[in-house]
């Protein structure tokens, strides 16, 4: 996102946090974490035809990993022979994709990603290969270890191939960060305790740390992982610029900061939300969508995941520093 697109973007994350009530001393990574389950997201087979015992094969995998399987991804699978529906953006994969009476497979984003400008993240002929990648891949493997790690948030940075653009971007992204874990402090320990949100049960360490992952663009493996980030602004794809998204919680993608709008004062903004106090605690009033992760977030959190949200408990509004931006 650029730097005006930045701005406004948090000028309005900002003007709602300040118009709710101050919830909790929990950090917003940690709320997160503990009270947001992932959205699902929604797998369609399109077929013309009866599908062979291949395709059947294929699909039978994506079903032992999706949300009801034990290791559960956050998606849910559905066959749909293309002259049976009446989906518009379904219709219009199939007529601009298919090959013959191949089936596709369709990658669709969770229904409650409002901000994402088109539902489709990925259009691609069924295969034992493609449903492999999207069920997961080992960066987003690597990104579920650093946040159940503890991390306050991973930066995802996704280089665009030009040596001295990402070269600068990367550097400048490692030493802001750098900065921000060693300067914004977490609340303090006894008054975690004494708020009844914090869930002293929690297995995972609570700390205040950043960490940076590297996304190859020219990695196969990673290729769904690539269109779901890509794919979550209108422009993303057309920019040839390197990027950097930050990821809390179960896999919440806040945006994307690009090229030269990764500096001080945007890093810094992300990273004083994250580890703030958790204003706001309706999932879908804050910025950003979920991954698609292969992980039991219930099972490693143990009791300390909550599927609700508390109940909003003050009506003292908050007030948020926002930055004039770069000039």
């Amino acid at each position: 996102m650029k730097n005006t697109k930045t701005a406004v973007l948090f000028l309005t994350v900002c003007t709602l946090a300040a118009s709710v009530a101050v919830a909790c001393n929990v950090p917003v990574f940690r709320y997160a974490l503990e009270r947001w389950p992932a959205d699902p997201y929604e797998l369609v087979v399109l077929h013309e035809g009866a599908l062979s015992a291949e395709d059947l094969a294929h699909v039978e995998a994506l079903k032992n990993a999706d949300i009801d399987a034990k290791t559960p991804a956050n998606f849910n699978v559905r066959t749909i022979a293309i002259g049976e529906t009446n989906d518009t953006v379904l219709r219009e994969a199939w007529q601009k994709h298919a090959a013959g009476d191949e089936p596709l497979l369709v990658t669709l984003y969770p229904r409650n990603a409002q901000e994402v400008p088109d539902r489709i993240v990925s259009v691609h002929p069924l295969s034992r290969k493609t449903a492999e990648r999207v069920i997961d891949s080992p960066v987003r493997q690597q990104l579920v270890k650093r946040l159940l790690s503890g991390d306050s948030a991973v930066w995802v940075f996704v280089p665009c191939g030009d040596k001295a653009q990402d070269e600068a971007a990367l550097e400048r992204l490692r030493v802001e960060v750098k900065k921000n874990e060693q300067s914004l402090k977490l609340p303090p320990q006894e008054e975690l305790e004494e708020d009844d949100l914090f869930q002293p049960e929690n297995p995972i360490e609570l700390r205040l740390g950043f960490s940076i992952i590297t996304l190859d663009r020219n990695d196969p493996n990673e290729s769904l992982f690539l269109e779901m980030l890509m794919g979550s602004e209108p422009d993303l794809e057309t920019l040839n610029e390197p990027m950097a998204f930050p990821v809390i919680g179960r896999g919440r993608v806040l945006y994307a900061l690009v090229g030269k709008g990764i500096f001080r004062d945007t890093v810094a903004m992300a990273s004083r939300f994250v580890v703030g106090p958790c204003s706001c605690q309706v999932k879908e009033q804050n910025p950003g969508f979920d991954l698609l992760l292969a992980v039991d977030w219930n099972e490693k959190l143990g009791t300390a995941a909550v599927s609700e949200p508390a109940k909003e408990r003050t009506d003292k509004p908050i007030l948020i520093d926002i930055p004039s931006g770069k000039k």
